[in-house]
C-alpha cells in the first residue's frame, strides 16, 4: 500500500511536469502515463480518515515478539496485543505527545499514564480470558503489579513505533496526527456453507456431503454479519450423493419421495445465516434485531429499514445498495418461523419454492395452532394462581353488588330497568351459580377481550375468504370470477366502467365514493383530524357506531362493493400475569356465541377451564350460556364475572351482572376474589385478588400495531400476530423468571417493575 502511494505521488510529479513542457511529441508519453495511472488497483485505495494497516514483515513482527516476550506465548495473546494497540490510535495520540516538548513548562516524559493505563487494561483481559498468564522476557519474577505494568509499558511503547504507530519521526517532528487504522487488508473471507458435516437421511449412513455447484454456478453474495456489510461472498450447497438431498447453510431440500419430483424445504432452526434476497444474507443477530426492533418499538418493515440504512449501512464504503422493506419482512417470518417451531421443538417442513405470502399461510398452519400460544399452556404464577380458600374473613357491606377499591365509603346505585323475566329465570339457577363451590385447589382465572381492527376480507356477503388481489381488490378468488367485471353497486348486474367500479348508470356514486375516501381530498383530512365520536356535517353519512355491550350484533348490509370488508376485532385471552393465553379473529362482532366457541376451542376439557373468567360482557356470555344450555357444562367448573372497569355501569341495568358477575364483593361472597395483603408499613389491607385488566393493557399494547397491520393479507395478518403474542408471551415468562431468580437470590424487588410496564 506504501509503495503504490509512493508510486502514484511520483506518477503525479512527472505527469506535471510532462503536461506542463510537452508539445506535440509529448503526447504519447502522456498517455503512456495516464494509462499507467488508471491500472493502478481501486480497492486499494483507504477509506477518508482512516490509514492503512501496518506495513510490516512477519519476519521483523516475529523477531520483535521473541525478543520481548516468552517463547510460549500463544497466538491469541499477541494477536490482543497487536489488535489493542491498532484500536486505539486516540490513546497512542495523547501518549506520543507527552514524549515531545513543545511549550514551557512541559515535561517530557517517556512513559507516560495514558500507556500504562492501556498496559494495565491488556494485562487484565489476558488474565482473565486467556489460558496463561503474560509472561515478559527481562522482567524479574520478584517484580510488583506496578513494576510489571511498567516493563509492560515500555514493550507496548516500542511495538507501537516498530510498527509505525508513531505520529512523530526519528528527529521528533510531528508526521500527523495517528488516524483510526483500516483492517480491510485483514478482514476474513466469508464463505456461506452447510451446518452439516454428513447427510442425516437414515438410509445413507452418514454419508459425506460433496459441494455440488460448479466453479461458474457459484453465488456471489452480500453477507451482513455483525453489523458489517460484506460484498461477494461465496454461497456453497451440499449434496449426498446417494438421496440427493442438498444442504445449504439455512435449509435443507429433499426429494418428497424417492424418484419424485416435488420437493420439500426444511427450515433449518440450527442456521447461522438466513436468505433475505436474491442475494442478500444475514446472520441471526440481525435478523433477531428485526424481530425484537418491531416488537419493541411497534416499527413497520419500512421504518426499521430506514432506520438500519441510516445507523449502519451509510457508514460503510461497501458496493450494497442498503436494505428494503422486503428485506426486512423477509428476515422476521425467518427468523419467527425459526423461533416458534424451536419452542415446538422440530424443524418446519413446506414445500420448496413457496412465495414469502404463502411461507407465512403454510407457516401459521403447521405452528399457528388456532391461535394458542404454546409458551403459556400450563402456566401459572403467584399473580394468576391463589390458594383455594373457603370461607372470607371480609364483610364490609350486606350488598352483595357493592365491590372492593369502590363502594366503601357510599351507597351502591340501585338498580334501574329491571328484567323480571331474566330475574326468575337467573333465581331458578341460583345453585348452580354459587360462586365457590370447586373442588380445593389452586384458584386460577383468565380474562378476555377484544380490540376492533383486522385485516381485509371478501367484500361479498357473508365471505370471509382472502382477498385475491390484497392491492386494491375487494373480492376473493371465487367471486372476483363471478362479480369481478359487473358493477360493484349491490343488485346491479351492469358490467363496469374501464378503471372505475361502477356502470354508467352509477358513476355519480363511484365519483362521490372516490371523494370521500381520497387520500387528497379534504374530507379525508377532516376525517383525520375529528375527534373520537365526532360526526360533523361534512363527514360522509355512513359512520359506524359503537355496539352495545347488552345488544346483538345488527346486520349491516352495504350499498356497494367497493371497498373490501375487515374483520370486526381480535379478541385475545390472558392470564391475570400478562401471559396471552390465545387469540382469534371475530368477523362480524363481538357477540356472545362467539366468545362462547372461543373458549370452547381453547379449554376443550372441564380439567382444563379456569375457576375464573373474566369479559367486559361476562353478563351477556353468561345469559347466553344460560339460553343456549352450555352453562350445565361449564358451571361444574367456572363462574363469570365483569372486569372492574365495566361491571360499575353493567350493575346499574343488568340485574345478572350486578348479581353473579361481581368482580369483587364486598359481602365475603367470593372469598376467591378478594384477598389479604400487607403494605411496605406492615398494615392489612385487602385487594383484588387478580389483574382483570390484563387484556386492556394487553389490547393498549397491541394497538400500537394497528398501523402496520391494517393492509396486511390475512395470512400475513395471522402469522404477525401470532408472533408478536408468541413473543410477548416468552418476554413475560423471562421476565417473571428472572424476578423469580433475583428473590431466590436475596435480591430486594421495591416494587418499581410492575407488570404494567410489560406494555409500554
Amino acid at each position: 500500500m506504501m509503495l503504490l502511494v509512493c508510486i502514484s505521488n511520483q506518477v503525479q510529479a512527472v505527469l506535471s511536469r510532462l503536461l506542463l513542457g510537452a508539445g506535440h511529441s509529448g503526447l504519447l508519453t502522456v498517455w503512456i502515463w495516464m494509462t499507467m495511472l488508471a491500472l493502478i488497483p481501486a480497492t486499494y485505495a483507504m477509506p477518508a480518515g482512516e490509514s492503512p494497516f501496518p506495513d510490516i514483515t512477519f519476519k521483523a513482527f516475529s523477531q520483535f515478539i521473541g525478543q520481548h516476550f516468552s517463547s510460549k506465548i500463544s497466538l491469541s495473546t499477541v494477536l490482543v496485543i497487536l489488535f489493542s494497540l491498532t484500536e486505539n490510535p486516540d490513546l497512542l495520540n495523547l501518549h506520543a505527545r507527552q514524549q515531545y516538548v513543545q511549550c514551557v513548562g512541559e515535561n517530557q516524559t517517556a512513559l507516560s499514564g495514558w500507556m500504562k493505563g492501556l498496559a494495565r487494561a491488556i494485562k487484565q483481559s489476558i488474565d482473565q480470558n486467556q489460558r496463561k498468564p503474560l509472561k515478559m522476557k527481562n522482567v524479574a519474577k520478584e517484580m510488583d503489579d506496578d513494576q510489571e505494568i511498567t516493563a509492560f509499558s515500555f514493550k507496548l511503547d516500542a511495538l507501537a513505533k516498530h510498527l509505525d504507530l508513531h505520529p512523530y519521526n526519528e528527529q521528533g517532528q510531528l508526521k500527523g496526527k495517528l488516524l483510526p487504522v483500516s483492517h480491510k487488508l485483514i478482514q476474513p473471507v466469508h464463505v456461506l456453507c452447510p451446518n452439516s458435516m454428513e447427510c442425516e437421511t437414515a438410509n445413507c449412513n452418514s454419508r459425506s456431503l460433496l459441494q455440488s455447484t460448479r466453479t461458474r454456478d457459484i453465488p456471489q453474495v452480500t453477507l451482513i454479519k455483525n453489523s458489517v456489510i460484506y460484498d461477494d461472498v461465496f454461497v456453497f450447497t451440499g449434496e449426498c450423493s446417494t438421496c440427493k438431498t442438498k444442504y445449504l447453510a439455512d435449509h435443507e431440500r429433499a426429494a418428497e419421495a424417492v424418484g419424485s419430483r416435488q420437493y420439500n424445504r426444511v427450515y433449518l432452526n440450527s442456521a447461522k445465516y438466513l436468505k433475505i434476497g436474491q442475494s442478500v444474507w444475514v446472520d441471526r443477530a440481525f435478523s433477531s434485531g428485526v424481530l425484537n426492533g418491531i416488537y419493541s418499538f411497534h416499527a413497520s418493515t419500512s421504518a426499521y429499514a430506514e432506520y438500519w440504512n441510516n445507523s449502519v449501512w451509510k457508514h460503510q464504503s461497501v458496493n450494497f445498495k442498503g436494505i428494503t422493506r422486503r428485506h426486512v419482512w423477509q428476515a422476521f417470518v425467518q427468523e419467527s418461523i425459526r423461533t416458534i417451531a424451536s419452542a415446538y421443538g422440530t424443524d418446519l417442513t413446506l414445500k420448496d419454492g413457496l412465495a414469502i405470502d404463502e411461507v407465512t399461510k403454510e407457516a401459521f398452519e403447521h405452528l399457528g395452532q388456532n391461535g394458542i400460544i404454546l409458551p403459556a399452556r400450563g402456566h401459572h404464577c403467584s399473580e394468576c394462581t391463589h390458594p383455594y380458600k373457603r370461607t372470607s374473613d371480609l364483610r364490609a357491606s350486606d350488598d352483595p353488588a357493592a365491590t372492593l377499591g369502590v363502594d366503601e365509603d357510599h351507597d351502591v346505585p340501585g338498580l334501574q330497568n329491571i328484567n323480571t323475566s331474566l330475574r326468575q329465570s337467573s333465581s331458578a339457577e341460583s345453585e348452580r351459580m354459587d360462586v365457590d363451590n370447586p373442588v380445593v385447589k389452586d384458584v386460577t382465572m383468565c380474562v378476555v377481550d377484544g380490540i376492533v381492527f383486522g385485516p381485509p376480507h371478501c367484500a361479498y356477503d357473508n365471505c370471509t375468504t382472502e382477498l385475491a388481489n390484497a392491492r386494491g381488490g375487494v373480492f376473493c378468488a371465487l367471486h372476483e370470477q363471478e362479480h369481478g367485471a359487473t358493477c360493484h353497486v349491490r343488485g346491479c348486474v351492469n358490467q363496469k366502467v374501464a378503471r372505475t367500479k361502477a356502470c354508467q348508470q352509477h358513476q355519480a356514486i363511484w365519483k362521490r365514493y372516490l371523494s370521500n375516501h381520497g387520500r387528497k381530498q379534504l374530507s379525508g383530512f377532516r376525517r383525520m383530524l375529528r375527534g373520537f365520536g365526532e360526526n360533523r356535517a361534512w363527514h360522509p353519512a355512513t359512520e359506524s357506531s359503537a355496539q352495545p355491550h347488552d345488544q346483538p350484533a345488527p346486520e349491516v348490509q352495504y350499498a356497494t362493493y367497493f371497498t373490501p370488508r375487515r374483520f370486526y376485532c381480535v379478541e385475545t385471552i390472558c392470564a391475570p400475569c400478562g401471559v396471552v393465553i390465545a387469540w382469534a379473529k371475530f368477523a362480524y362482532a363481538e357477540g356472545a356465541s362467539n366468545i362462547m366457541q372461543f373458549l370452547e376451542t381453547v379449554y376443550p376439557t372441564e380439567e382444563s377451564r379456569p375457576d375464573y373468567i373474566c369479559i367486559d360482557k361476562a353478563c351477556v356470555v353468561l345469559n347466553h350460556s344460560i339460553t343456549s344450555g352450555s352453562w350445565e357444562r361449564w358451571s361444574r367448573t367456572s363462574r363469570f364475572i365483569v372486569d372492574a372497569y365495566h361491571y360499575i355501569n353493567h350493575r346499574v341495568t343488568d340485574y345478572l351482572c350486578r348479581s353473579w358477575c361481581n368482580p369483587a364483593p364486598l359481602d365475603g361472597s367470593a372469598p376467591n376474589l378478594v384477598i389479604l395483603d400487607y403494605d411496605k408499613r406492615g398494615q392489612p389491607y385487602y385487594k383484588r385478588a387478580f389483574n382483570t385488566q390484563a387484556c386492556e393493557q394487553l389490547n393498549a399494547w397491541l394497538g400500537g400495531f394497528e398501523s402496520v397491520m391494517r393492509k396486511m393479507t390475512v395470512g400475513n395478518f395471522n402469522w404477525f400476530l401470532h408472533t408478536m403474542l408468541f413473543y410477548h408471551t416468552q418476554m413475560v415468562l423471562d421476565k417473571q423468571r428472572k424476578q423469580a431468580n433475583s428473590s431466590s437470590d436475596g435480591g430486594s424487588d421495591d416494587g418499581s417493575d410492575d407488570s404494567s410496564d410489560d406494555f409500554d
